[in-house]
């Protein structure tokens, strides 16, 4: 069995019934002499020749490497200026909306989607734009400086508050909830960067449930200090739709009157800052 063995491996693998004479130096076939190829100073397999032959046709020349590498640049340039216009795009969109001021009711949307909620520590503000309130009658005001600044919820230097048109009184300003609510708080605030002679000083709140020119009834009389940190005036629970701010005089300017907000909030239970029965200068 072991001869008959040794047998099969010395046969030719073209002609089994030949003695192989040879193997090929390349892959170690048996070769009879019929069978051997000569190739380059090589005994080789008619296999084995035909795939040396089909390396080398295949092996690229100079002239397609050089080709292949401009190619490869050339593509390389291109999706390099691609992605420099896309990314050129998006810093020109970001650049233009950076160079653009967010409004107040804009942080004010912004604020109340990261916190999910429009309960703030004070309650929930129904004199706020982003909850659909609005103002809908007012005595006067300026150019650059009108009445909707006071419920857009920001009071700074960089965003203007609200003037009169002159320093008359009463100056009226009449803000309308989305709905009828039980407010029992209001915080105004003064506007920073205005002379503190145009701040207001006295003011009456006024609400009603009829309409934004009836049925008022006047909730308190307090009068705002000279600061700057927001002011703080609480009540017993009244309904209102529509509240009016009616401001009595300021602190001595004869040119007009300011403010930078007016805020009203409804308070839910368990909330700290329940009314006095009696409304109070903040103090």
């Amino acid at each position: 069995m072991l001869k008959a063995y040794s047998d099969a491996r010395n046969r030719c693998y073209l002609h089994p019934h030949r003695t192989a004479d040879t193997k090929c130096e390349r892959c170690k076939t048996p070769l009879c002499d019929e069978c051997v190829r000569e190739f380059r100073g090589q005994r080789l397999c008619q296999r084995c020749v035909e795939e040396i032959e089909f390396i080398e046709i295949s092996r690229p020349t100079l002239r397609d490497r050089v080709r292949q590498f401009f190619t490869s640049v050339r593509n390389t340039i291109i999706v390099l200026a691609v992605i420099a216009i896309i990314c050129g795009g998006i810093f020109y969109a970001f650049r233009n909306l950076m160079n653009q001021p967010i409004t107040p009711e804009e942080m004010a949307r912004f604020r109340y989607a990261a916190a999910g909620t429009f309960q703030t520590p004070e309650g929930i503000n129904v004199n706020s734009t982003v909850l659909g309130a609005k103002v809908v009658s007012f005595t006067s005001q300026q150019t650059g400086y009108e009445a909707f600044h006071l419920i857009n919820e920001y009071a700074g230097p960089d965003y203007p508050g609200w003037r009169s048109a002159q320093a008359t009184f009463p100056q009226d300003i009449v803000v309308e909830q989305q709905n009828v609510s039980l407010v029992q708080k209001v915080i105004l605030t003064q506007q920073p960067n205005e002379p503190k002679d145009t701040w207001a000083k006295d003011f009456e709140l006024q609400a009603s449930t009829v309409g934004p020119n009836q049925g008022f009834v006047t909730v308190g009389h307090w009068q705002l200090r000279q600061t700057t940190e927001p002011q703080k005036f609480t009540f017993p629970p009244t309904p209102a739709h529509w509240l009016r701010l009616r401001i009595l005089s300021n602190y001595g300017s004869p040119a007009y009157v300011s403010l930078a907000e007016f805020d009203a909030y409804v308070v839910p239970q368990g909330l700290p800052g329940q009314p006095s029965a009696t409304p109070a200068p903040a103090g």
